[in-house]
């Protein structure tokens, strides 16, 4: 049986799902030194018997150290480079390491500096790059990684399972009020004031029958904008979000900021048109501007409801074809893709 060391900072979902199936599918024994969940998202997790959690509180920097050096890993897998001592410990590993980040390469003077200093301090402690999209492998290459040691495909949703909403959905009755999602934290960087007051100003012939559901919760909780035609739902368990996007849609995400966004791709794969940002990183895998939804400029009000306005005059069947579209998009990625670029490693 193969090891794995894992030394990252919150756990989520979707990173769970991967190892999971890393470990079942793949006879992989994981270990996990993590840091607790985000009080913003409290999740429960069903993890598999061979993936062992370790609190990172409960390590210094000499047993991270002592874990690393005695452990017997096949690789090591280190979620960015915030831990200093992470690194430190890193440098003493008998096996591969491998970074992973989602930093969007933006050309700034800022980043220059950062791939100077990663290239003398980063990079000599990994031989491999794990990353989600084309902004973040060029990222890796200005820290020195070489192409055929930079791995895409570093995120994954469980596409199995919100693939299985997609027949639900289009069997639901379609005269009820059409659900608008957002599902993300309640913080500047994601849009969501904005969004909503937007929503809150848009005139009966503009929305028509959409009303807009916003799950989450965050600093901007007590400030959240009200309206008739707006549903806050508060943070929701996994199992209730399903639940929920059985009735949705058309799903929204207008951050400002947004290296990636996970949630994408649980969206699409469940057969949602989509309306994104253009901050957003995994629209260039994701949407198909047009063809599966629209993509408006970032921080932009009036192209946000320009958009949104372009989707909520779509009828039913091509609302179906979008979301069709999108189903078939977020298949290029999976838990299985993901399990597979660690195995060939190992």
């Amino acid at each position: 049986m193969k090891r794995i060391l894992v030394l990252y900072r919150e756990l989520a979902g979707y990173f769970v799902e991967c190892l999971n199936h890393l470990c079942e599918q793949y006879n992989v024994e994981a270990h996990v030194v993590a840091y607790p969940v985000n009080s913003d998202a409290p999740f429960q997790f069903a993890i598999s018997e061979k993936v062992k959690i370790y609190q990172r509180k409960e390590y210094s920097r000499e047993s991270l150290i002592k874990l690393v050096e005695q452990g017997k890993f096949d690789l090591i897998f280190s979620g960015g480079w915030f831990d200093k001592e992470y690194l430190e410990a890193i440098q003493h590993r008998k096996c591969p390491a491998l970074l992973g980040f989602d930093n969007q390469w933006n050309g700034s003077f800022r980043h220059f500096a950062s791939a100077i200093y990663g290239r003398l301090t980063i990079k000599p402690k990994f031989e491999y790059a794990f990353v989600p999209g084309t902004l973040q492998k060029t990222f890796a290459h200005k820290l020195g990684f070489r192409e055929d040691k930079i791995i895409s495909g570093a995120y994954s949703c469980d596409v199995h399972k919100f693939s299985a909403l997609q027949q639900i959905r289009n069997n639901k009755k379609q005269d009820s009020p059409k659900k608008l999602i957002y599902a993300g934290r309640y913080a500047h960087e994601k849009f969501i004031q904005p969004l909503c007051e937007l929503i809150k100003n848009m005139s009966s012939e503009e929305i028509g029958k959409w009303e807009l559901h916003c799950i989450g919760t965050g600093p901007l909780w007590n400030e959240k904008i009200e309206s008739n035609r707006i549903i806050h739902h508060g943070f929701l368990q996994p199992s209730d979000l399903f639940e929920l996007m059985k009735e949705g849609d058309a799903f929204v995400l207008p951050s400002t900021f947004e290296p990636w966004g996970v949630v994408v791709h649980e969206f699409a794969s469940a057969g949602f048109p989509m309306v994104l940002s253009s901050a957003i990183g995994s629209a260039e895998v994701f949407l198909i501007n047009n063809e599966n939804g629209f993509i408006f400029q970032s921080g932009d009000v009036k192209d946000l409801k320009l958009k949104l306005t372009s989707l909520f005059s779509l009828n039913d069947e091509k609302l179906r074809k979008m979301g069709e579209k999108s189903a078939k998009l977020a298949m290029t990625i999976t838990p299985d893709t993901w399990a597979k670029s660690l195995k060939n490693i190992m």
